[in-house]
């Protein structure tokens, strides 16, 4: 790790809490105490962001497994809350400028000592065992005293089995009465309790309390006794004061602990850097030795300051310097810039690793270092750049992105061959296939000065009539044939076609002509779009039958649903309640993923997506741009029953209405198509899920016991009335 950095990560926290808590022997069991120091280092480079979830999960599990769900949720939620705050803070806070020892006491007092007594507090409210007021002296002892309560043995005799199970002697005991750091390792927790508790004499729910409390004894005792003396106070005054928001913990630490020395050089430094802004804005190539004039008198004016004030600003010279090379072609020099200006940029310079990532992972996509580009990709999870889960930086993700590159970089052309920005064709005559296309009507053949490839049969589906594609199949045209780069086939052209124009002649006639397995599953373009998503866009029941018969995979995710089941009640949803705008709100928010079109704006990362499409429907507010979206949006609108229909017909083809997936909104609930169905209130489709053998009596929350969150709760709580008086009249059998 950088040793310039302030303020912990993430992945130092996750560390320190899974040791002070007693879990690194469950870690080291597995073989994954490595993972964990690794992780804290920052050693896995590009998959650092996978790695703190891996460690992340194996930690809540064990909490699950020792301490049941009440003590898992909330120490997940207190987690998530907590590492969404380092990023946010590390994201918006510029620390370069600050004294290192004052920080990092600042951020103690303001940061870990109310977010430890916080969490403290919420325990003791949503899980009460004992009280907390008294806790803090000696956590241990006051968890002894509550766990003779709760079982009536007396606090010596538990002791006693203590030192038995454990082989420890009495003076450790009594140490650890006295709030002694716990050494030994209680860990498993629930095979201590049975030890302690052996006769079963506790309620499931009383040893989970206790199991949990008792972790919290080992952890507070791990922490030195003034750090706990401060987060007592913190605690005894919660009521007096109110938590600091994190807009003013930042002025307050930048109050704190700003170095007022390095204030003139960054007066200095701080005008020139929009002047850097207009050089490289109006004509890169003729302003270049301006450019490099200003770096060299950038340079030379930091290094003549001490080593913490050079350390605070050499990363705007490397960054700017390797923008200037990308701009220019230097490759190699543009990526080891790039990189070293991450380096000593990471969790340091608050806004401006932002803009720094974006450029370096444009670039090293756009000039092909996938090595590279994986770890910035990496580091984007990591600052919260983009959302979890993480998308793998696959083929199309890299051609997505290096669509990215070429706006940001206009003089370079990006290596993966990606169609232009704007392609002008002029059509003067009617499509012909030529003597060339009849000869090899599979050749791919570059257009658009090499940026795209199609076959004569593509262009004929594309272009062409019915006649055209029957004269190129004759001669041998294959829609098997695929384009590698983008995937793209006769199949998905002539889907396009049939969806864009409401012509589905060619469509229905290449169906009929030996597609295989792979092209019926076969994602196409930055997209991902499968032949079966397009059917359903369509809403064409026969359609989406055929190619299930062809070989299509109904369990194959689709877009941002993990089946085509539940991606096509997304789509009933949408046509029965038109009204609803949670899916335009979502997509304004850039919770659905960005496309080629956001990345053509210049919206590569999750991050940059609400800006750049709420900016995009502002533009509709003139009211003749405003009757155009709204007549393209009902010319792609499709009917109820039409679509009521594709779902029937999935389900007819043996698509799992059981299936589970998360709530898109990221909440915890675990719907099925059959919960959905009773959300969105077809009776006939929720019958037919159920026909089907969809368990209405299914919950939201996978472990819940009977009563939970089943379809009629969701039906009841969506006022789906038809829904609910049937489902009532299946609730007696259900209950036999």
């Amino acid at each position: 790790m950088n040793d310039l950095i302030i303020l912990r990560t993430p992945s130092e926290d996750l560390r320190t809490l899974i040791n002070i808590s007693g879990y690194r022997p469950y870690f080291a069991n597995r073989g994954l105490d490595k993972d964990l120091d690794d992780l804290a280092l920052d050693k896995r480079r590009g998959s650092n962001f996978e790695l703190l979830h891996q460690c992340q999960a194996e930690w809540l599990r064990a909490v699950f497994l020792d301490c049941g769900a009440a003590w898992h949720d909330l120490i997940n939620s207190a987690w998530q809350r907590h590492s969404d705050l380092l990023r946010s803070f590390a994201r918006d806070t510029d620390t370069t400028g600050m004294i290192k020892a004052r920080a990092k006491g600042a951020l103690l007092r303001l940061l870990v000592i109310p977010g430890l007594s916080g969490f403290i507090w919420r325990a003791s409210r949503e899980i009460p065992l004992l009280d907390a007021k008294s806790w803090w002296e000696t956590p241990f002892s006051a968890w002894l005293q509550a766990a003779a309560s709760q079982s009536d043995l007396p606090k010596k005799q538990l002791l006693e089995r203590f030192a038995n199970h454990l082989g420890i002697d009495q003076r450790t005991l009594e140490r650890w009465q006295r709030g002694s750091s716990v050494g030994k390792g209680l860990w498993p927790y629930r095979t201590t309790m049975q030890a302690l508790f052996p006769d079963g004499s506790l309620t499931v729910n009383q040893a989970e309390q206790l199991t949990g409390w008792l972790v919290m004894a080992v952890a507070m005792q791990s922490l030195s006794a003034g750090l706990r003396a401060n987060v007592m106070r913190d605690f005894l005054g919660h009521d007096q004061h109110r938590l600091k928001s994190e807009q003013q913990v930042r002025v307050q630490l930048k109050r704190e602990a700003a170095d007022r020395s390095s204030l003139p050089l960054r007066n200095q430094i701080a005008p020139v850097l929009d002047e850097f802004n207009q050089l490289f804005i109006n004509n890169i190539l003729g302003n270049a030795q301006r450019i490099r004039e200003r770096l060299d008198w950038l340079r030379a004016l930091y290094e003549r300051h001490s080593p913490a004030q050079r350390a605070a600003h050499e990363y705007l010279w490397l960054w700017l310097t390797a923008r200037l090379e990308a701009n220019l072609g230097g490759k190699k020099r543009a990526l080891e810039l790039y990189e070293a200006a991450c380096r000593q940029a990471w969790w340091r310079v608050g806004p401006n690793q932002h803009a720094i990532l974006h450029e370096a992972l444009s670039h090293a996509v756009g000039v092909g270092d996938k090595v590279r580009a994986k770890h910035y990709w990496d580091k984007c999870f990591l600052l919260g750049l983009n959302n979890p889960p993480k998308q793998e930086l696959d083929d199309q993700e890299m051609r997505r992105l290096s669509f990215g590159f070429e706006r940001l970089f206009p003089t370079q052309k990006a290596c993966r061959r990606i169609p232009p920005a704007l392609r002008f064709e002029v059509i003067d005559k009617p499509f012909l296939l030529s003597s060339k296309d009849i000869a090899n009507p599979n050749r791919k053949r570059a257009q658009a000065e090499g940026r795209i490839r199609y076959t004569p049969l593509m262009n004929a589906v594309m272009q062409g009539s019915l006649e055209d594609v029957q004269q190129a199949i004759q001669a041998g045209g294959d829609p098997n044939v695929f384009i590698k780069e983008s995937g793209e086939n006769a199949l998905i052209m002539a889907l396009r076609r049939a969806y864009d124009q409401k012509d589905p002649e060619i469509l229905n006639y290449l169906l009929k002509r030996g597609i295989c397995p792979d092209t019926a599953n076969r994602p196409a373009s930055t997209r991902r779009e499968t032949p079966l998503q397009i059917a359903m866009n369509m809403a064409d029941a026969k359609i989406v039958g055929r190619l299930i018969d062809l070989g299509a995979d109904v369990e194959q995710s689709c877009f941002t649903s993990p089946s085509a089941l539940v991606y096509a009640m997304s789509l009933l949803h949408d046509s029965t309640h038109a009204s609803d705008t949670s899916q335009r709100r979502a997509y304004l928010e850039g919770r659905v993923p960005a496309d080629v079109f956001d990345a053509k704006g210049g919206a590569i990362l999750d991050c940059e997506l609400p800006a750049q499409r709420q900016a995009m429907v502002s533009s509709l507010d003139e009211p003749w741009k405003r009757r155009v979206f709204e007549a393209v949006e009902q010319y792609y609108c499709r009917p109820i029953d039409a679509c009521r229909k594709v779902v029937l017909a999935l389900l007819k083809n043996g698509a799992d209405p059981n299936r589970r997936y998360r709530d898109f909104n990221g909440n915890r609930s675990h719907w099925t198509p059959t919960l959905l169905a009773a959300q969105v209130g077809d009776l006939v489709v929720l019958k037919a899920m159920i026909e089907a053998g969809g368990n209405p009596w299914m919950t939201l929350e996978e472990d819940a016991p009977l009563g939970g969150k089943d379809a009629l709760w969701v039906a009841v709580a969506y006022q789906r009335h038809a829904v609910v008086e049937y489902l009532l009249t299946m609730l007696p059998r259900h209950l036999m």
